[in-house]
């Protein structure tokens, strides 16, 4: 009898101990499958990021074109977008380290969840190409164009001119008009955009109550508005987010739209495809830097000194060594003889308003005199039209 439950002992033990055993193995092994569906996870994360890149570096690049691109197998993900510091970041919310871009003006929503995401590059010029702006958004992202004005009737033209890189199909962005924003309806659009072309939106002001129902189950993140006021060189804009049941205003200053106007107004679209002042600020940062860069190369890296190099010094040396050329003294006169507004001195002013814009831009506000880029790139352009209008002159660009 003693044996018999000395023996039932040793059987219960040796089973506790397998089944003890038999836990530990299994998770051992749940571990190493849990650990490798992690690291393909974070694998397929980045490889996504990474083609996302080459995607958005190759459709920049690409001017006045617009892109298609299906991303159907994110569907359960969210693409976020932010810049600071004059870095631009993207890449998948919650998951592998996002892409860093200190140089491509890339504006774009702060979220976007989709399957399909629409790109159009648009040059920047001021005078001369600058860079091209990069708009991202999908067919998720409604804007809305409030009331006739000149923004709402550049912008729809604009849009609906924009075909696919690869074919001459006309691309549909998700763009409507109103008249009242009780014609609004949100549908299945995951963000809406209020784009206020007569600055109607102000600090505080309630929020339409059938639009605020229509939007009951959407998040107050997702309806924004970006207002503008005035026009021209002293144009401004404010961006807008719902906040409970009133517009709340994001940035403490307006917003300057440094820009010459004309059709595809890159500077003007950008703050309509920005999710926030911040990613319009932070991008327009990184074009005024390229800016300087560019007329260093046009004018030289001592140029607000006075002293030209780079193209502007080769224009000057050509007819200098020619001067048995009837048309020599007067292309010198339009580039550096005339004591008003010739290409040098007018150059050279440019590049001092891109020092002084960029030693008073801080992380948070676009300067006031940033707006005196466009002055001086409009005496840029009268220069160099000058020289074109003669006929026989090299031109700067």
């Amino acid at each position: 009898m003693i044996r018999s439950k000395k023996a039932q002992v040793e059987v219960t033990f040796n089973w506790v101990y397998i089944l003890i055993a038999g836990a530990v193995i299994l998770l051992f092994f749940a571990g190493i499958i849990v650990k490798q569906k992690v690291a393909s996870e974070e694998s397929l994360d980045q490889e996504v990021i990474r083609i996302m890149e080459n995607i958005f570096t190759a459709a920049q690049v690409s001017e006045n074109t617009k892109t298609t691109i299906d991303i159907s197998g994110l569907r359960d993900y969210t693409l976020y977008f932010s810049c600071e510091e004059g870095v631009s970041k993207y890449g998948l919310s919650g998951k592998s380290l996002p892409v860093e871009d200190s140089i491509n003006p890339i504006f774009a929503p702060n979220e976007i969840k989709a399957t399909q995401l629409l790109t159009w590059s648009v040059p920047y010029k001021l005078p001369f190409k600058v860079i091209d702006f990069l708009f991202v958004t999908s067919t998720t992202n409604k804007y809305v164009l409030w009331g006739n004005n000149e923004i709402s009737a550049g912008f729809i033209h604009s849009v609906s001119n924009v075909s696919a890189a690869n074919d001459k199909s006309k691309i549909n962005f998700n763009v409507v008009q109103v008249q009242d924003l009780a014609e609004i309806q949100p549908a299945q659009n995951v963000q809406i955009r209020i784009i206020d072309g007569e600055g109607r939106i102000k600090e505080g002001d309630p929020i339409l109550p059938l639009l605020m129902e229509r939007m009951k189950n959407i998040p107050d993140k997702s309806l924004t508005a970006v207002s503008f006021q005035g026009g021209g060189s002293s144009r401004i804009a404010n961006f807008f987010v719902k906040e409970k049941e009133v517009w709340k205003k994001l940035n403490k200053e307006p917003i300057r739209i440094v820009s010459l106007g004309g059709d595809n107004d890159a500077a003007l679209y950008g703050a309509i495809f920005s999710g926030d002042d911040q990613i319009y600020i932070c991008n327009m940062k990184k074009s005024f830097t390229r800016l300087g860069y560019l007329n260093e190369v046009y004018g030289g890296e001592e140029l607000t000194a006075g002293k030209e190099g780079g193209k502007l010094r080769e224009m000057i040396a050509y007819y200098k060594n020619r001067p048995e050329l009837t048309l020599t003294s007067e292309c010198l006169n339009y580039i550096t003889l005339n004591p008003q507004d010739n290409l040098q001195t007018s150059l050279q002013s440019h590049q001092n308003k891109v020092a002084e814009c960029l030693t008073r831009f801080t992380a948070k506000e676009l300067p006031p005199e940033c707006i005196g880029l466009v002055d001086s790139a409009l005496k840029v352009k009268t220069a160099n039209d000058n020289l074109a209008e003669r006929g026989d002159c090299i031109t700067l660009y």
